[in-house]
């Protein structure tokens, strides 16, 4: 019971006053007390009734903040954005922003390109369908022929969604640590990795300069042309320079041109092909065309408007999904990591946490794996379970290594990321990795992280094939058997529910079981049986085999297997499964899979009666 005070008011009152309700107490208590004889109170307009709204708005006001932030002062209780990102500003934590979608695309020049060192100048951009993707560094290739050529080049040959936007001309007032801030207005969506900064100094050159941006201006030396950016509060960015001792310090006089993405969302994706044989153009501005010819580099032969008619883009393969800005909950998990780690990457758990932080519109999920690894796990793996002799006899395990692999393997750290876009083909093997120029764009941006002898390499993820499977010891070749299983489902006669909606219920918590289940997951078949027990009008499940007379199961019995060799590792599966580190489960086709389920009612006479 709340106690009251000599105001006969409960000691919690506050927390539910407005400016009315104070209001209200306030003339209350006036016209209550015989020895006031005031009336005005009563009367709009007054000057005490203006006295009154004065105060009781004042402490609306106040007590809107106290119950704001009184849960909100420390890490664990915050739930309100603006909250917890000023708390993580103490430890110098930057929560992300959005995320537009990237692009792969592979570059062709046609035949009036004569051969040669070509290079697509940054903030090129290519449009189609009224959507706009665009190159954010320079791209240098090699034409070898003077014919039509698909071309590689030395470089990510990503694009960004979104057109490049040009921010007014700012002009700092020359004090330590000045920060600006970028305000573009409206709801326009701005790629948090892509804000870019250039400045002309006033110096002896009067020129302009690219200036870097760096995880802290704490760790740049003196004479660094450096910035930092933090997504605040707000969810606008501030862009912070030096102060001549960590980084350099603006001076007044100079002049700060930004560029930054302007994306377009979720709507901005793309599937594969958007883009055939499209043309590409250059980004030109009167103010960016000044900064282009004190920046760029004068020994590369950059594309220019006419030349870049004879190049065209293609994408082979769908988009990356739109990635959302951090939510409280990922701050409260990242933060602690990060502050950690100490801008390094040191531990798996450092990678990790990295890699799902700054790529999570481009991945599904992550695995990291040390030398120790790489060769008491999957190289044993390739060799017991595959039967290959050599590692490099798998196409995956090869092209990594090609690629990516130094000529030493002793201090590599491999990652095993799945793609957020995942996709399941029913007609070919399984093949969703990620893309070459995805790869290289992480394994470059986590170069200024890692420790000087670590070097990243990769392990395409293993996907395994899930399916019904009942076989028997004495019996060799176990994969053709998944192919005579069928799961039976015995209704109850009493059941109200329709025989398909069975089915369908049946098949959904399966598939969402197994499409749940990460890198490295377990596959626990006795919480699937708990699972489809609850369903109800099921009275019983069994695993049967239709070529073998009077055989079955209780319950599910799974197999996984890797389709490109055949199902040389294939498992069965009636209890739990622990996968590997590089493994991940999935369904090849959902339509036969469900076909597989057949659902049995018994009639009154105990008659089974199949559907």
């Amino acid at each position: 019971m709340a106690k009251y005070t000599q105001f006969d008011l409960p000691t919690d009152a506050y927390a539910s006053f407005d400016a009315q309700s104070l209001r209200d107490l306030i003339i209350s208590r006036i016209n209550n007390d015989t020895n006031i004889n005031f009336t005005d109170q009563n009367f709009e307009g007054s000057n005490i009734s203006a006295l009154i709204d004065i105060i009781s708005y004042s402490y609306h006001t106040l007590l809107f903040y106290l119950n704001q932030t009184s849960s909100e002062s420390n890490f664990n209780d915050a739930e309100l954005y603006e909250n917890i990102n000023r708390i993580v500003k103490l430890i110098d934590y930057k929560p992300v922003g959005k995320q537009s979608s990237v692009l792969p695309v592979n570059i062709k020049g046609t035949s009036d390109l004569s051969a040669g060192y070509y290079t697509v100048p940054k903030f090129t951009f290519a449009s189609t369908g009224g959507k706009t993707f665009t190159f954010t560094n320079d791209l240098t290739f090699e034409k070898v022929t003077s014919e039509t050529e698909t071309i590689t080049a030395t470089g990510n040959q990503l694009l960004y969604e979104g057109t490049i936007e040009e921010y007014p001309i700012v002009n700092p007032i020359g004090e330590k640590f000045e920060t600006i801030n970028l305000l573009p207005g409206g709801n326009v969506i701005i790629d948090h990795f892509n804000i870019f900064v250039y400045v002309k100094e006033t110096n002896e050159e009067n020129k302009w300069y690219t200036w870097k941006r760096v995880p802290s201006i704490f760790l740049a030396n003196a004479n660094e042309r450096v910035f930092e950016i933090r997504y605040n509060e707000n969810k606008n960015y501030e862009l912070k320079f030096g102060n001549n001792v960590n980084g350099k310090k603006l001076n007044s006089g100079d002049q700060v041109a930004i560029y930054y993405i302007k994306s377009s969302g979720e709507v901005g994706k793309v599937t594969k092909n958007t883009f055939v044989d499209s043309s590409i153009n250059i980004y030109n501005t009167s103010q960016y065309d000044t900064i282009w010819a004190d920046i760029k580099d004068t020994s590369l032969n950059y594309l220019g408007i006419e030349s870049v008619l004879n190049v065209n883009i293609n994408n082979t393969e769908d988009s990356t999904d739109f990635g959302e800005e951090e939510k409280v909950s990922e701050i409260k998990q990242n933060a602690p990591r990060f502050f950690s780690s100490e801008y390094k990457l040191t531990t798996k758990g450092d990678y990790k946490s990295f890699i799902q932080r700054n790529y999570k519109n481009l991945i599904y999920d992550v695995t990291v794996q040390n030398n120790s690894d790489y060769t008491n796990d999957y190289l044993k793996y390739v060799n017991d379970e595959l039967g290959l002799t050599d590692y490099t006899l798998d196409t995956n395990a090869l092209f990594n290594q090609f690629y990516f692999a130094d000529s030493a393997d002793a201090n590599n750290i491999y990652l095993t990321i799945v793609p957020n876009l995942r996709k399941n083909k029913t007609v070919v093997t399984r093949s969703n990795y990620l893309s070459n120029s995805l790869k290289e764009k992480i394994r470059s941006e986590i170069e200024d992280y890692k420790l000087l002898n670590s070097e990243i390499a990769f392990i395409d993820p293993v996907y395994l094939n899930l399916d019904l499977s009942l076989s028997f010891s004495s019996e060799t070749n176990k994969t053709s058997y998944k192919d005579y299983t069928c799961l039976e489902i015995s209704r109850s006669s009493r059941s109200l529910i329709n025989e398909e909606d069975l089915k369908t219920k049946v098949f959904n918590t399966i598939t969402t079981y197994i499409d749940s289940i990460k890198l490295g997951g377990l596959i626990d078949v006795r919480f699937l049986n708990n699972e489809l027990e609850k369903i109800k009008g099921i009275e019983k499940i069994e695993t049967i085999r239709t070529d073998v007379e009077g055989s079955g199961v209780p319950g599910l019995s799974l197999c996984i297997f890797n389709p490109i060799y055949n199902g040389r590792d294939i498992k069965n599966i009636d209890t739990r499964c622990q996968l590997k580190p590089y493994q991940i489960p999935y369904i090849e086709n959902s339509t036969l899979f469900k076909n597989k389920i057949k659902v049995k009612s018994s009639t009154s006479n105990n008659r089974v009666v199949e559907y």
